[in-house]
Parts: structure tokens; C-alpha cells; sequence
């Protein structure tokens, strides 16, 4: 009995403390104040005003700080929103290191609560488990009852995949989301790739033709260490890549998924590397590139300071990354040019697969709870959020001052300064100033833009990878639904042990320290510590996520 009275003392302090730090370190006021702003709205004293608490973290922007919001032309724009809408808003922002702490509490205490919080801190089991205690509202019947039907449109019309994603297992929904799609001359989904970069500069200097094919690419790589392609004078040109994974896109030309297991989205199908025909292939030839010294064996599992150390030496011949990267070539002494390489052809009778980002990406929570005393309120705040005029002000910002329209009527910014230039100016878009706060983002981005500052030779990739086929992508979360309480225990049981097998066995085969010869015992293994169960549930959660409308 003492021990439960000293435990729940400790936990009431805890609460205090963590109220006190809340107090001390957050800022709380109005969007709106007064009744000037009351008649503002309505155009006189009659026009209800409705209250909101939000509660969210602080933006991480060391210069472009919501605190400061009043100085900048966009907020201004998006304030207007919010008043015409008929709300006052009483923001409670913490400071990002601390709101995970702030969240945990404040929702487990489950009284007191804001209206609107940001819970993307909680991982989905939580949030669930808040629902089923009622913390948490579920927003469908809301959204039926008060929405105008701008979320609608966005979670119907624009965004469908949202809800596949955001919906429970009960068929519920608990949060509203970030919403993000980029698509190229207005309507064609653009994803973009992750693939082999190659040092296009090197292959100029040496005059080498790019590569067609894996034994040529390794061939390539051969002959820039032989024939001393960063003019060191030492045989250290090399490839970083880590083989305890898939998800580098060397993985791909062998037809294999990005990870131990993975969506086919075309074929709606869960597969796994292990199980996929070019698999043996694969270490093969990441066996040759070890035996070679092409690979850098030194880098596998090395931080990113001691790769960044590599190619800021002029080391690095190849590695995976985002075709339309421009970040690496600066941090290289005496400067270097990385060409992306399409898919390459490895194995007859495997058509080499693409690893694209998708085009559609939904992330962070945003939840209504118990204890909103106005849930009409409430879901006019989101359905101001999910507009077209919002997601402009957020992504864009203001045309004229942010962004203007090329000839083809595609938006490309303006101003191009560090943070802190344009801090100064006040010429920001949304993002850096509330995005990800107590307001979620909804960007509708446009490839034009990302072309307009690459090389012609990776903007030309881009264009060439937009419908290449077949393809694996980098996010096979974002394509299954979430699981129930059981598959998620046993998903979690597996992949602890799963996981490390697989990179350990996949690490030791890449630098021949297993051999292939003893396949059917790794299978085996891999199958014993549940493989087949996770594609089992893994499976279960894609058909789910594809039978939501």
C-alpha cells in the first residue's frame, strides 16, 4: 500500500513538473482578441465568434519564428482566413525538444485538454489506445455533420490515399494529416528516384561512355580506380553502399524489393528480397565489387561525418541518393558532377526495377479531443485548413512576392535567400512559420519547379523515370493500412530478431563470409523467425488498404 501511495505521489509530481515546464516555456494567446475583431469578422457585434484551444510544438526555424508571426505578409493572410471563418484562436505552443514529455502527459492525464492538439509525437498504438479510453473524437460523423466539404474534397477528391492510411481498423478515423502531391504539368503524378550516382565529371576526364548494364557499371568503377580518376596518385576510388539493406538501388536492378518486405504496388502484392528471383544474383555481384575493392567495406554501418569525410576527400565514385540531389557536389574538394544512373539491366530475364519516392505522402496527427467544447468550431478550422487558398499560402506563399507563374502557368519561387535573408525581408512562405505547429501542411508542389534548378542530365532522368515500370518504393508503410492490435504484437515480436538476421546474413553474403551453398538453411532460419508471418499480415494490411474508399 505504501508503495502504490509513493508511486502515485510521484506520478502527481511528475504532472506538476512537467505543468510547470509547460507554463514556463510555451506561448499562449489569440489569433483574434477582443470585440473589434468580433464585428471585424461578421461585419458586426452579431457574428458569433467561436474558441479554439490548440495545442502544438514550436517550429525548429532559428530565424522564422511563429512567435514573430505578426511581422510576415503571409501569416497576415492566413489570420484573415481564420477571422473570416468566424475564429479566435488561443495557441499553446512548447518548445519542440520538450513536447513530446508535454503530449505524453498532457493526454494521458486525459483532463484538461485543448480542443485541436498536434499528437504526431504518439505512435499509432497510443493514439489508438487513447481512442478506445475516448480521449479522442472520431472525426467522420463530425466531418458528415459540420464539414462546408472542403475536407471532403481534399481527403476524396484530392488526396484518396489519405484516408487508407489515417483510417483504423475499426473504420474510424482519429486524425487529420500533412497532405503533400507533387505532380508535373498540372495533372501526371511525379515521384521521384533514388538511384546510383555516378561521377559524371570522372566519366568525362577519362572519356568513358555511361554505363548500360551492372557489368559495365562495374567495370566503370574498375577502371576509374585504375586509371586514377580523382588524380591522387592512390587507388581509393570508391562505391559507398550498404549491403545489410535493400534499399540501395543496386538492390533494384535485380528486381528486388526495398526491404525485407515490400510492396508491388502495381501487382497489389507483398513480396520479400529473400524470396524474389534475382536474390543469389545479387550478392554475387556485391561479392565481386567487395573482391574488387570497388566497395567500401570500411563505410557499412559508419556515420554519416565518416562518409561526409570520404567524399569530401574526392573518394566517392558512386553511391544512392535522390536523382535530383544538388547537395553533394558542394561539399567535394575541388568540386565533382554526379550523374544518376536509369536502371540497369543484371540479370537476363529480370527487367530492372526503379526505387521511387512516391508522389502522394501523408504524415503527422492532428486530433480533436474530448474535450472540445465546440466541435462545429473545430471542424471549421480544418475545413479552412484543407482549402486550395491555404495550401498555397503555406507551400507558395504570396504570388507576386514568394512565387510567381512561368509561361507555362507553372509556380516557381522567387526568392531563394538563407532563412535568415529572408527573415529579414519577410518575404516566407508558410511552411518555416506554422507548418507542422498546431496547423498541418498541404502542399501541392510541382515538378517544373525542381527541374528549373538541376543539370539538364538529371532533370532529363527525372523526365525519363516518371512512368518507368516496374518499381519498388522507398515507403511501404505508406501503402499499408494500420494494424490491429494483434497483428501489430505480432509484427513487432517478429521484426526484432527478423530484422537483425536479415542485415547480419545479407552483410556477410555481400563480403563472402557466407556462402551461397548453404541458401536453404538461411531460408530456413529466416522462416523460423516468422518472414512468412510478416508477409502473411503485411499482406492482410495492403488488401485493407486497398478495399478503404
Amino acid at each position: 500500500m505504501k508503495q502504490w501511495k509513493r508511486t502515485l505521489i510521484s506520478v502527481l509530481m511528475a504532472i506538476l513538473m512537467i505543468g510547470s515546464i509547460t507554463a514556463c516555456s510555451t506561448t499562449s494567446n489569440s489569433a483574434n482578441s477582443g470585440d473589434n475583431k468580433k464585428e471585424e469578422a461578421g461585419g458586426s457585434a452579431s457574428a458569433e465568434v467561436k474558441k479554439l484551444k490548440l495545442l502544438g510544438p514550436q517550429g525548429s526555424n532559428k530565424y522564422i519564428k511563429f512567435d514573430e508571426r505578426e511581422k510576415y505578409p503571409v501569416w497576415k493572410e492566413v489570420d484573415k482566413m481564420l477571422t473570416d471563418a468566424g475564429l479566435q484562436l488561443d495557441y499553446e505552443m512548447v518548445p519542440g525538444e520538450q513536447y513530446k514529455v508535454v503530449v505524453q502527459t498532457r493526454m494521458a492525464s486525459g483532463s484538461s485538454l485543448p480542443d485541436i492538439v498536434n499528437i504526431s509525437a504518439l505512435d499509432n498504438t497510443t493514439v489508438l489506445n487513447l481512442a478506445k479510453q475516448g480521449v479522442l473524437l472520431d472525426l467522420n460523423p463530425l466531418i458528415e455533420k459540420y464539414s462546408n466539404g472542403n475536407i471532403k474534397k481534399m481527403y476524396n477528391e484530392e488526396f484518396p490515399y489519405a484516408k487508407k492510411t489515417t483510417t483504423s481498423p475499426d473504420g474510424k478515423m482519429y486524425w487529420f494529416s500533412n497532405l503533400h502531391k507533387k505532380t508535373y504539368q498540372g495533372k501526371t503524378p511525379a515521384p521521384v528516384a533514388l538511384t546510383m550516382l555516378l561521377r559524371k565529371d570522372w566519366l568525362d576526364k577519362l572519356k568513358l561512355p555511361v554505363p548500360n548494364t551492372a557489368a559495365e557499371y562495374l567495370q566503370t568503377l574498375k577502371t576509374f580506380r585504375e586509371q586514377d580518376a580523382n588524380g591522387d596518385g592512390k587507388q581509393n576510388e570508391v562505391l559507398v553502399y550498404d549491403p545489410s539493406k535493400f534499399e540501395g538501388a543496386i538492390a533494384q536492378w535485380f528486381g528486388l524489393g526495398t526491404d525485407i518486405t515490400a510492396v508491388d504496388v502495381e501487382n497489389k502484392k507483398v513480396v520479400s528480397p529473400w524470396y524474389q528471383d534475382g536474390i543469389k544474383d545479387y550478392f554475387r555481384y556485391l561479392q565481386q565489387l567487395t573482391k574488387e575493392g570497388i566497395l567500401d567495406t570500411s563505410l557499412i554501418g559508419a556515420t554519416g561525418e565518416q562518409k561526409q569525410q570520404k567524399m569530401t576527400e574526392n573518394q566517392v565514385a558512386s553511391l544512392s541518393d535522390y536523382n535530383l540531389e544538388t547537395y553533394q557536389e558542394p561539399t567535394i574538394n575541388g568540386g565533382g558532377e554526379f550523374l544518376p544512373l536509369m536502371p540497369l539491366k543484371a540479370v537476363d530475364g529480370i527487367t530492372p526495377a526503379a526505387q521511387l519516392e512516391p508522389p502522394f505522402l501523408v504524415w503527422q496527427k492532428y486530433a480533436i479531443t474530448k474535450d472540445c467544447k465546440d466541435v462545429e468550431a473545430a471542424i471549421k478550422f480544418f475545413d479552412t485548413i484543407y482549402s486550395e487558398k491555404y495550401a498555397d499560402l503555406l507551400y507558395w506563399g504570396i504570388e507576386g512576392q514568394t512565387y510567381k507563374k512561368d509561361s507555362n502557368g507553372a509556380k516557381v519561387f522567387i526568392n531563394n535567400g538563407s532563412d535568415e535573408e529572408l527573415a529579414k525581408s519577410g518575404q516566407i512562405t508558410g511552411r518555416p512559420l506554422f507548418g507542422d505547429t498546431v496547423f498541418p501542411r498541404v502542399q501541392f508542389a510541382n515538378l517544373e519547379f525542381e527541374l528549373s534548378g538541376v543539370p539538364k542530365a538529371k532533370a532529363d532522368h527525372e523526365l525519363n523515370i516518371l512512368n518507368y515500370k516496374p518499381y519498388f518504393v522507398n515507403m511501404n508503410l505508406n501503402y499499408l493500412a494500420i494494424p490491429d492490435d494483434q497483428q501489430l504484437e505480432k509484427k513487432t515480436k517478429i521484426l526484432t530478431n527478423l530484422n537483425t538476421y536479415s542485415q547480419e546474413l545479407a552483410t556477410k553474403l555481400a563480403l563472402g563470409q557466407k556462402s551461397l551453398d548453404d541458401w536453404d538453411q538461411y531460408i530456413s532460419e529466416l522462416k523460423k523467425l516468422g518472414l512468412d508471418e510478416l508477409m502473411k499480415i503485411d499482406q492482410q494490411l495492403l488488401d485493407r488498404y486497398n478495399s478503404i474508399q
